[in-house]
């Protein structure tokens, strides 16, 4: 009995173990595979994040050196209107902790050195012909960016304390007669960039390198550019400093359980436009180019693989046991087996019809949620719209009864009067829409018509007063060559125009011949409708996340309740259409609708 029940023992556990080590080493592969993976993608975003943040100051340094400065710059005495409009500038970049302009012979002319959040102090001027980034600037071309070593930064030839990680960017600046007249030289502050790039995601270690094998920032050590303090340890092996800073192209060590991640980061030499109109390439000079390391130490691969080992020894453990339960039990329990396997086979029926009765049920109530917050959001419009809609034409009809009721010239009233019936017509389609939108609200659904958009506009223009007569000065020019009809809700498209028309009237720029224009077009088969303006524009850096936000303004001079934008997108969004919005100060802004 005892020798059959160890034969069959044998027979099933022998290949169960070998299957069960094969598993286990695979396993083991996967799993170093898969954190060097992590290690891959983590080691990416990283370099990623320095480069993006290398060419943002680079990006910066450009656009002050494409200013043109005037003849004889002299910001401190001459020119100090000139300055005073970028010197505001100055204090709200926090990145910024030096500004400075530099003559050709090395001696600064301008100085702004930080304080604190907002707050710089001019002058105090200083000789720096002697500091290399002054000596490599002085020899860049148009066209050219420089950008120095990371290092602490130091006053008067003594490292400053607390210490400073900065890095400099230079450029030259030429006058409005293309005369080369100096340096813009720029000190970042690189203490949150190296920071951020210490953050761990894991328990992963980071080393920042240049071209010297210096550590420039290490996640092993408190302080960035320890080697300027002098408290470098050894923390890498040499061999593996004198690949990574020889490598060009982005590799993978393991060895000796670690998995190091070498990735160079290279800037001299390259090019970039960084996004300018006239798109002109700037090249970039630097004394060094920078070599990632991200670590995986031993003890996270244990920590990784010690569930392997835990669950090979359990594993087998509980195969011995049951196996030879098994192989005892094997003819008596057999039936009883095949019994248990059909029940439980019923079981998972069962328990798959009722999993997908219940995800029917999710989906349903999903899809009742959905038509609960359009029902309240079409509600919420509807509060406001009657309110808000009503106003422009209302407003048109008083100027134009108080015009009609001072003029005297009988021309010019019967010019005034067609345009009050206009107006009169317009509240009246505006009314009906009124009821129209509760009859919809009522049935729950949004009813869509086939609209003429050149139509639509048209009536909208006799609802302001600066678009109702002709010889006013702010234009809409509508261009529909791409397409003129769109079937959607009259209603919901018409105080997005009246919307986007008011605004631009109130935003509109002094002394510019102002303008909004409808512009259509076919992308990617779908109709696309641009609306562009010429006024103020908006700083989408600063505010572009709250743009289409609820109550947010951006313009503090100019009255408003900052819902035109934020009800353009719900009521655009409620019929499967986005807005997207593109915006200079200064400039103007332009909308893209996509239908």
């Amino acid at each position: 009995m005892w020798k059959r029940v160890l034969k069959m023992f044998l027979g099933l556990y022998l290949p169960l173990l070998a299957l069960t080590l094969y598993v286990f080493y695979a396993q083991k592969e996967k799993q170093i595979a898969g954190l060097s993976e992590y290690q891959k993608r983590d080691a990416k975003i990283k370099k990623e994040y320095f480069l993006e943040q290398c060419n943002t100051l680079l990006h910066d340094t450009k656009y002050w050196s494409n200013l043109a400065y005037p003849v004889n710059f002299d910001p401190m005495n001459k020119h100090t209107a000139f300055m005073d409009r970028y010197i505001e500038l100055i204090k709200e970049i926090t990145d910024y902790d030096q500004f400075r302009f530099i003559d050709l012979n090395g001696k600064e002319f301008f100085r702004a050195v930080r304080n604190g959040a907002d707050s710089v102090t001019i002058g105090n001027l200083q000789n720096k012909e002697n500091h290399l980034y002054v000596k490599e600037g002085l020899s860049l071309q148009k066209n050219q960016l420089y950008l120095s070593h990371i290092s602490l930064n130091r006053e008067n030839g003594a490292i400053e304390k607390p210490h400073k990680p900065v890095i400099r960017a230079v450029a030259p600046i030429f006058d409005t007669t293309e005369t080369k007249i100096g340096l813009v030289v720029i000190n970042f502050k690189m203490k949150r960039v190296l920071d951020q790039l210490k953050n761990k995601i894991a328990d992963t270690e980071l080393y920042l390198l240049d071209e010297s094998q210096r550590v420039i920032s290490s996640s092993l050590h408190k302080e960035d550019l320890p080697y300027e303090s002098g408290k470098v340890d050894d923390l890498l092996p040499k061999n593996l400093i004198s690949i990574a800073v020889g490598i060009t192209r982005d590799s993978t060590i393991i060895e000796k359980e670690h998995i190091w991640r070498l990735q160079p980061i290279i800037l001299n030499g390259t090019s970039n436009s960084f996004g300018s109109a006239t798109n002109i390439a700037s090249e970039i000079v630097t004394p060094t180019n920078w070599f990632m390391i991200v670590e995986i130490p031993p003890r996270l691969i244990a920590a990784n693989t010690k569930p392997l080992y835990d669950s090979l020894i359990t594993f087998n453990a509980i195969s011995i046991v049951s196996l030879l339960t098994l192989c005892y039990v094997f003819q008596k329990k057999k039936l009883e087996k095949e019994l248990f396997y059909k029940e439980l086979e019923s079981k998972n029926i069962l328990l798959t019809r009722n999993k997908n009765k219940l995800e029917e049920n999710n989906i349903k109530v999903n899809k009742m949620n959905n038509r609960l917050e359009i029902r309240n959001k079409q509600l919420s419009d509807f509060n406001y719209l009657i309110s808000h809609n009503l106003r422009s034409p209302v407003t048109s009809m008083s100027v134009i009864v108080e015009m009609i009721q001072k003029e005297k010239n009988p021309e010019i009233l019967n010019q005034l009067l067609p345009k009050l019936d206009l107006v009169a017509k317009s509240i009246s389609d505006l009314t009906k829409d009124i009821n129209e939108y509760v009859s919809i609200l009522d049935n729950k659904e949004i009813k869509q018509s086939n609209i003429d958009l050149a139509e639509l506009i048209e009536e909208v223009k006799h609802e302001f007063t600066e678009t109702l007569l002709d010889d006013s000065n702010f234009n809409v020019l509508v261009k529909l060559d791409a397409w003129n009809h769109i079937t959607f809700s009259k209603f919901y498209l018409q105080s997005v125009i009246q919307n986007l028309v008011s605004n631009a009237i109130k935003y509109k720029r002094d002394n510019v011949a102002s303008h909004i224009e409808f512009e259509s077009a076919i992308e990617n088969k779908h109709k696309v409708l641009y609306v562009r303006d010429n006024g103020m524009g908006l700083n989408l850096e600063k505010h572009g996340e709250n743009v289409f936000k609820l109550y947010k303004r951006f313009h503090r001079n100019i009255s408003g309740k900052g819902m035109g934008l934020f009800l353009i997108k719900s009521q655009l969004e409620a019929l499967n259409a986005t807005i997207t919005i593109d915006s200079k100060v200064g400039e103007g802004t332009t909308f893209k609708i996509k239908f």
